[in-house]
């Protein structure tokens, strides 16, 4: 519940400030170097996971 005396521009302002602070010390994200490895098993996790929820999907269904 917002106070009626409570200035929101100041709030925003300060969320603004963190948000601009935040951006300036995160490197953007293809400046990141994930080794292939780290890349690969990712995407054969997230291939298996959607296999095996496609064969429970296709035995719920049947």
């Amino acid at each position: 519940m917002a106070y009626p005396d409570e200035d929101q521009s100041a709030s925003t302002a300060r969320f603004r400030a963190f948000a601009q602070s935040q951006d300036d010390n995160m490197p953007a994200p293809w400046e990141m170097k994930a080794p292939r490895s780290k890349v690969w098993l990712l995407v054969g996790i997230v291939v298996a996971v959607a296999i095996v929820a496609a064969i429970i999907a296709a035995l719920m269904i049947g």
